[in-house]
């Protein structure tokens, strides 16, 4: 047996209640079987949700499941959906593809196996398991904002290039929205700073619920938050800041210091297959959109020009 991850054995990180009610939006669905990373102990791909698309896992960018290691090929292995069951199949990688440590060319997979690509190893774990939920439980912990149940920016990046790559590979349109709390510093001076927390959290709290299953949503910092939405083009994106928008400004924010009415401004990008998009260069683009509804006033959607 390999050394299993330390990080995924122990719950260290406070499981606070807004990570754990952030579970059911932000965390692989129990319903989907998933592939746990549990070596090396630095998360790269983490909790990765299998679900009836191909999943191509290799060591370039243009891959679902990018691994940075030289013993893994620019295109290693794929996970195929076929007769109501995974496979994975080697992609004539040049270390080849271990199942429970015997070299494969294709496997149907089974709850349990282990999974060696280069030096990365990981367990296929099936929909509704009791270990598949202990795995999503700890692992939010690691990757999610304690306060606000969004990703932690760290984790938002290492998704949002997945995304990027996806998007590419599969010849699709992605979307960035960046959105920033109006006057929050005015907030925690005023009320002072558990108010602002309070609000911090019932921001996360009503984004997770706004959004898709497959749209992501993490704190890029302070009172910043980011959006991504898969498969959408720029008029689906500045529609759903909208509806954000408006569900935001409609409803007061419960705090200890009574109902707050808080507004919130958006910028929003998007990227098409043509394009050669980073996740770096999305977010300076949408930060600068965001930007400009700052500049014109607060409480609006700004829209990057085509």
């Amino acid at each position: 047996m390999s050394e299993s991850n330390p990080a995924l054995q122990t719950t260290s990180p406070e499981i606070t209640q807004g990570v754990l009610n952030s579970l059911k939006k932000q965390t692989p669905d129990t319903e989907s079987s998933c592939l746990v990373q549990i070596y090396p102990t630095d998360v790269v791909a983490g909790i990765i949700n299998l679900q009836k698309e191909d999943v191509v896992i290799g060591r370039e960018g243009n891959v679902d499941v990018a691994l940075p290691d030289s013993s893994v090929s620019r295109r290693h292995a794929c996970i195929r959906w076929e007769n109501h069951q995974h496979l994975i199949v080697d992609l004539n990688s040049t270390n080849g593809t271990l199942v429970d440590e015997a070299d494969i060319k294709q496997c149907t997979l089974k709850s349990g196996n282990t999974i060696r690509i280069g030096t990365y190893l990981f367990k296929y774990l099936e929909a509704g398991s009791v270990e598949t939920q202990y795995h999503e439980i700890v692992y939010s912990a690691l990757t999610r904002d304690a306060l606000t149940g969004a990703m932690n920016r760290s984790y938002l990046m290492e998704s949002l290039g997945r995304c990027t790559a996806t998007a590419q590979r599969r010849q699709q349109p992605l979307a960035v929205i960046m959105i920033d709390i109006d006057h929050f510093k005015s907030i925690n001076d005023t009320h002072g700073h558990l108010a602002g927390d309070e609000v911090l959290t019932t921001f996360g709290s009503r984004f997770i619920e706004l959004g898709r299953n497959e749209d992501l949503f993490g704190r890029y910092g302070g009172e910043e938050f980011c959006m991504v939405l898969p498969s959408s083009d720029a008029e689906r994106a500045k529609q759903a800041a909208e509806r954000c928008r408006e569900i935001i400004a409609g409803v007061p924010f419960e705090t200890h210091a009574g109902p707050l009415q808080i507004t919130a401004s958006f910028g929003v990008v998007a990227t098409t297959p043509s394009r050669s998009d980073t996740p770096q260069t999305l977010t300076d683009r949408a930060d600068r959109q965001l930007y400009r509804a700052k500049e014109q006033g607060r409480n609006q959607v700004c829209v990057e020009e085509s």
